[in-house]
């Protein structure tokens, strides 16, 4: 009798589905733990992080305990089901001889980084059995979706083969300055340029009592000051950017109803700030602050910018992009009675102007700084030991090196916004190639994929985002982040191998 064709049994066990996130700080943390917490068929996380440690990322990795968040520590829960979870775990912490802050204090972002391991931790600690987490150390330099399924190559030369990749990868530092001569260029390749404000051993090597010039007003310098402040800084410090606007502090604020009906929106830029401002007018008129107003309008603000023509975005970001930045990303009391009494013992300066031009002293020791002032011809001469770039992170990822970023637009798996704020994405996370579709099993999540949105960067917007992807993944939710199940390819020829169960990978 001839030999019946094998047929699966109705009720065998489901596949394993293998997601693997690439970076590891708050967004693809969060999304790690939504993912175990809700897991209800057999599902690997691979969590895959280069450098530091798994759940903190940039920025909580700092262990300044000056440089505070700037939401206060009731909205700054990692489940939007569960607005209380941070609180909780910061008074459950009474007992190590710590002291719980109340909802309303701004916590330091060291200790919110160890929020997220404990949030990472604990969801895998309680996920069902059919859910596991493996942290990676590496770094993903590749990536090549192959039908039903997506390889990531690592720079040591393993391979991980999954169903979906999700690109969590955070923020870059900024560009360089846009200056082509070639005093500049030497400048900015001497240990005189600090790139990046987050590299603090540069910093730290700054003589005390020298001048510092930082390029940028915005909450990175504010960040950069506490750094040189905290290490006794003494010199003159100069903060430059073209309108020399600091971003507001904090004042608690009640709650105010927006001025936006659910069924009209704003269809121009200036439509939205003339609403806004009138809505502010008359906030502070019935006794509110303006920055009610303001924060009653943060819910709508992906609603609005989505309705805005490309046009109207360009617009924004040209003209009132600043202003809307100051006001909406506000700094911790605290920290604006710091920077308030640097600038009053005139150890802080603001000045409104545009680089014109750098140069190395003769003796390779220092800095000529030209500053060309806002509004007039004067010319500033600013000497300084360092010149430290906080102008913000690099979103335009045509400029950007990195070699996964590199790879993804090389392939044409990936393209830049047309607005330069980050990968081109749909509004459920799936990453466009250059032929304008969206590429099958890979996504995006976090200030990646801020095109859609304008503000995808604060805990709030962030920890949704994780969320409802986290449900579409497991195909909980639908929608266009579901997909079907897939197999672990063989070792392929080219320097393309598996990783092996458990080689580098951590559930600890």
């Amino acid at each position: 009798m001839p030999a019946q064709p094998h047929r699966a049994h109705p009720l065998a066990a489901p596949a394993e589905r293998r997601i693997a996130i690439i970076g590891a700080g708050f967004t693809g943390s969060v999304l790690a733990a939504h993912l175990l917490r809700n897991a209800e068929t057999p599902t690997a996380v691979h969590l895959i992080e280069c450098g530091g440690c798994h759940g903190t990322g940039l920025a909580y990795s700092t262990s300044n305990s000056t440089h505070l968040l700037n939401v206060r520590a009731y909205n700054m829960s990692a489940y939007p089901d569960d607005p209380r979870h941070f609180l909780r775990w910061l008074w459950s912490r009474e007992g190590d001889g710590h002291v719980p802050p109340s909802g309303h204090a701004f916590v330091s972002r060291a200790l919110y980084g160890a929020y997220i391991k404990d949030v990472l931790a604990e969801a895998e600690a309680n996920a069902s059995p059919q859910a596991r987490l493996r942290l990676i150390r590496g770094e993903a330099v590749d990536l090549r979706p192959d039908g039903g399924r997506v390889h990531v190559q690592l720079g040591d030369g393993r391979r991980l083969t999954v169903d979906d990749a999700v690109l969590c990868i955070g923020n870059f530092p900024p560009s360089p300055p846009g200056l082509e001569s070639e005093t500049a260029n030497a400048a900015f390749a001497s240990e005189r340029f600090i790139g990046d404000p987050w590299d603090l051993g540069a910093i730290a090597r700054i003589d005390r009592d020298a001048p510092v010039v930082i390029l940028g007003t915005g909450l990175t310098m504010v960040d950069t000051v506490s750094t040189l402040l905290d290490q006794g800084h003494r010199g003159p410090i100069t903060a430059v950017s073209r309108r020399g606007l600091l971003p507001h502090r904090h004042q608690e604020a009640q709650p105010y109803k927006s001025f936006l009906h659910p069924d009209v929106l704003p269809s121009t830029v200036l439509d939205v700030l003339i609403a806004l401002k009138g809505d502010a007018r008359r906030a502070e008129a019935a006794g509110f602050d303006w920055r009610a107003a303001f924060d009653a309008l943060r819910p709508h603000h992906h609603r609005i910018w989505a309705h805005l023509p490309m046009e109207e975005r360009r617009r924004f970001l040209r003209h009132a992009r600043p202003f809307w930045e100051v006001h909406r990303h506000r700094m911790a009391p605290e920290v604006a009675d710091r920077i308030d009494a640097a600038r009053a013992d005139g150890r802080l300066r603001i000045l409104a102007g545009r680089l014109r031009d750098i140069a190395l002293t003769d003796d390779q020791q220092g800095l000529d700084i030209q500053v060309a002032a806002r509004g007039g011809e004067t010319l500033h001469h600013l000497p300084a030991a360092a010149l430290i770039n906080a102008t913000g992170t690099n979103c335009d990822y045509g400029r950007i090196r990195h070699p996964l970023v590199r790879a993804l637009l090389d392939h044409g798996l990936a393209r830049p916004d047309p607005l330069r704020l980050g990968l081109d994405v749909t509004i459920d996370g799936a990453v466009i190639g250059a032929d304008g579709q969206a590429v099958p099993r890979l996504f995006a999540l976090g200030p990646v994929s801020k095109a859609p949105f304008w503000e995808m960067t604060a805990v709030p917007e962030l920890r949704s985002q994780c969320a409802q992807a986290a449900e579409r993944l497991l195909g909980l939710g639908g929608g266009a982040l579901a997909g079907p199940m897939a197999t672990v390819a063989p070792a392929a020829p080219g320097g393309w191998t598996n990783v092996a169960p458990g080689l580098n990978a951590r559930s600890d």
